[in-house]
């Protein structure tokens, strides 16, 4: 049993649980803070002179690795305020993309029995856990259920943002007439009911733009991308705005601009750079090297390459090491280094299939199928390339397919296999694999 002394000083009201807590993990006022609070206020709290909102004391909570019941948990909040601060616990594990504490937070929400409105939202962050698992119809089963529960007025925001939700749904399993119906639906719901938040605005738009981009339609995508950078620039949004960049880099690559697609593409790698977010930063690099070499450009390109291989190693992303060596293959493949070519693809190609990307190590394949006929050992080559072709293939991924099939045609009709060649060329076309 618990003595007179250790329970007067179990703290018991608000501000003692934050101030313990934070003396626990040794941490000052100014460093609970941080920039969204101040030092004056984490003070009060303590004190107990002011209650925080739910969005600050989520912050707080947040920052002391504590669960919101430790600091609430008998003190006289109304489920409504429980449940509402549940959601936002839920939508900051989103933006940190912590599915697993997404779920959690929902499911004590859901144990308070929130309105029908709020329903509606803890659904609409599920289903963004569910479809960042690869959990596609279980996402689209709680879409619908969200969509049911928000009135498209009153809940504009959440209605958008759902829809938006539903066509990167239909994107992901190839659906891309749908998904586009949905991002526009998305996008007309925010104009019609003059929804001001621009960060959604902006990603609605990128979505779309993309999904023009991937039915042909680039002089759309360029344009939507376009508002979309304008938007996010305005509202000081850099990841859309650096996401905008990228959409219309690939718009002007798809038109064979290659020159605006690596100018895009240095202004998106300038602000992922100013922004920290390595994830990106890679992908931009790998995408110039991508770039450079299709521009003949292989001095360029190997800079590119060499910078993405070396920072992924930095940040200790095998899988984007692997990407980039791939592109360097290329670059030896493309100086006539064809010993090199292969041993680096080759290595590439073992590591990316250790990560399952099936596309990018097909690419690999490519590059090996290219200098194994460039060496005269037409089985490698074969091989090569027919293993390519089926990741492609099992990706339903036709242009890759059509581009690799193509290639190898023309490589079977330079050694004179004229009819092997024409079934590629018909595969390009979009025949059945027949091998």
């Amino acid at each position: 049993m618990a003595s007179p002394l250790e329970t007067a000083q179990k703290p018991v009201t608000l501000g003692e649980r934050v101030r313990a807590a934070r003396r626990e993990l040794g941490m000052s006022q100014a460093q609970l803070a941080g920039e969204e609070l101040t030092k004056g206020f984490i003070s009060q709290v303590e004190a107990g002179l002011v209650r925080p909102s739910l969005r600050s004391l989520q912050i707080i909570a947040g920052r002391l690795g504590r669960g919101i019941e430790y600091f609430v948990g008998d003190q006289p909040l109304s489920a409504t305020k429980r449940v509402h601060f549940h959601r936002v616990a839920a939508e900051a594990a989103a933006e940190r993309s912590d599915w697993s504490a997404v779920r959690a937070e929902v499911n004590v929400a859901f144990g308070y029995g929130p309105a029908r409105a709020e329903r509606g939202k803890l659904l609409r962050i599920l289903a963004q856990a569910e479809l960042a698992e690869d959990q596609t119809e279980s996402a689209f089963q709680h879409v619908s259920d969200a969509l049911a529960l928000l009135d498209p007025v009153a809940d504009a925001a959440d209605v958008a943002a759902i829809l938006h939700l539903r066509g990167s749904a239909y994107g992901r399993i190839g659906q891309l007439v749908a998904a586009i119906e949905s991002f526009e639906a998305a996008r007309d719901t925010i104009e019609r009911n003059e929804v001001i938040d621009t960060r959604l605005r902006s990603r609605v738009l990128v979505a779309l733009g993309t999904a023009y981009r991937r039915t042909n339609r680039t002089a759309k995508a360029l344009a939507t991308y376009e508002a979309a950078l304008a938007l996010a620039t305005r509202a000081s949004e850099m990841d859309v705005a650096a996401r905008s960049y990228m959409g219309i880099a690939v718009a002007h690559y798809d038109e064979g601009d290659l020159d605006a697609a690596i100018g895009a593409y240095e202004r998106a790698k300038d602000i992922f750079e100013r922004i920290s977010d390595a994830a990106h930063e890679l992908s931009v690099l790998h995408s110039l090297a991508w770039v450079h070499i299709d521009q003949g450009k292989l001095d360029e390109a190997r800079d590119m390459a060499e910078r993405c291989r070396d920072r992924a190693s930095a940040l200790g992303d095998e899988h984007m090491v692997a990407v980039a060596e791939t592109e360097l293959a290329r670059v030896l493949l493309g100086t006539g280094d064809l010993a090199g070519a292969i041993e680096v693809a080759r290595r590439a190609e073992c590591a990316l299939a250790t990560a399952h990307d099936d596309r990018q190590r097909a690419s690999a394949l490519r590059v090996i199928g290219a200098a194994e006929d460039a060496r005269k050992d037409f089985a490698a080559s074969d091989a090569a390339y027919r293993d390519a072709i089926r990741l492609v293939t099992g990706l339903d991924h036709l242009a890759d397919r059509a581009a690799i099939a193509t290639e190898y045609a023309r490589k079977l009709r330079a050694r004179g296999e004229t009819e092997t060649a024409y079934d590629m060329l018909e595969l390009a076309r979009g025949a059945p694999n027949k091998s």
